[in-house]
């Protein structure tokens, strides 16, 4: 950070949640997975918890529905905008996220002004410029949301289509990026757990990667696990994130490491598309699973493609047990029906987006799975810092 930078927003030592963000760390009994959350991190995952709200406040002022001291409900704001059911979603979203910052107060399904300022979104996009350049796009795509949203609440064009408009690839490309700490944060902890994985493999260590999108998150685990990795088989069904994820994951791999890429579609069967089973010590996915329609089914495919005590690998946001408010990366995907349409179940899955851990393990078990464990363990550390929601998922297989 530079000098003007300390100037105007203090080191993140000198942040106003310092003190929170010191308990959190302390919190993660594992010293290396600790060292993937530095106060650097935490300083700019805040900032961009105070974008989200700048970005659903003007997102309800776009389409006309901040509420008024009489308040507004969904439902209300359903009818008197024609908004579609479906658009529902990502509506109580917003509402639901400016409540739990106490920027609006819910009055039983009615939303009044709260007590709490709206953030300026540009005061705050210059902020995190400043604090992490490398997520800094997440302004554009945030204003992307603002842009469109009257075409989007009038079921003019669904999220999918504005927000992955070709137009839209480059900043996909920054997001999904190692040079983004607020995404990169998956990708770390997820090498972590298959850095361990490796150190118990005897001779061979072979990785299946599913829904590899640009390349990041195969491009941490190759360098991290380095000659470790004899076997990396890099997957995605996105013709133009494919590209770029083969490439990324070639460049990073040692030359000792076998690199092969292709299609797949997980929500099809995997050995039609070339998925031999047994053949993997690990199966593996950043920021995929939660978007399958049923996820039983590729959670029972990824246990096919695994060897004898081989593992399945899901790096992703994990919601807390207790956790009812809102997560604020929801906010674009929410956006999605890809990430909203999908098969829920009362205990394995019981809405969509983010797992808890209690999904998980129930998800996991049920398809023949065991030891499932999170790295770190999410829900013992949210109770110090409720809001704390990275964690990679294990599950093992039978020897």
């Amino acid at each position: 950070m530079s000098d003007s930078a300390e100037h105007a927003y203090g080191t993140p030592e000198q942040h106003p949640k310092a003190a929170e963000f010191a308990k959190l760390r302390a919190a993660i009994a594992d010293e290396r997975v600790r060292a993937h959350f530095p106060f650097r991190f935490l300083a700019a995952n805040e900032t961009f918890a105070r974008l989200v709200d700048a970005t659903a406040h003007r997102i309800l002022a776009a389409i006309g529905a901040v509420p008024t001291a009489d308040g507004i409900s969904v439902q209300q704001a359903k009818r008197d905008l024609s908004i579609p059911w479906r658009r529902t979603i990502p509506l109580h979203f917003l509402y639901e996220k400016l409540s739990d910052s106490g920027i609006l107060v819910r009055d039983g399904s009615r939303y009044v002004p709260g007590a709490v300022a709206v953030p300026d979104f540009d005061d705050v996009a210059a902020e995190l410029a400043v604090r992490e350049p490398g997520a800094a796009v997440a302004v554009e795509i945030l204003g992307t949301l603002v842009t469109e949203a009257k075409k989007f609440f009038a079921g003019e064009a669904a999220g999918d289509e504005i927000l992955f408009a070709p137009d839209k690839l480059p900043l996909w490309l920054k997001y999904f990026s190692n040079d983004n700490l607020l995404y990169s944060i998956n990708n770390k902890v997820g090498a972590e757990a298959l850095s361990r994985l490796a150190a118990e493999a005897a001779g061979t260590f072979e990785i299946l990667e599913i829904g590899g999108g640009c390349g990041s998150g195969a491009e941490q685990v190759l360098r991290t696990l380095g000659a470790d990795v004899t076997r990396y088989r890099f997957t995605e069904v996105a013709e133009t994130f494919a590209r770029h994820g083969e490439k990324a994951a070639t460049a990073a791999a040692s030359p000792t490491t076998t690199v092969e890429s292709a299609r797949v579609d997980m929500t099809l069967p995997w050995e039609a598309q070339g998925v031999e089973p047994g053949t993997f010590d690990a199966v593996y996915a950043v920021n995929c699973f939660h978007v399958a329609p049923d996820l039983d089914f590729v959670v029972a495919e990824a246990a096919k493609a695994l060897k004898p005590g081989g593992a399945v690998v899901v790096s992703e946001c994990v919601r807390p047990t207790k956790l009812s408010r809102p997560i604020h990366a929801e906010i674009i995907f929410d956006f999605l029906d890809s990430f909203t349409d999908v098969m829920t179940d009362p205990v394995k899955r019981p809405t969509h987006g983010f797992l808890t851990p209690a999904a998980w393990r129930a998800t996991f078990e049920a398809a023949g799975l065991a030891d499932v464990t999170v790295l770190p363990d999410v829900d013992a550390i949210a109770e110090e810092y409720p809001d704390f929601v990275v964690g990679a998922v294990i599950a093992r297989a039978a020897r």
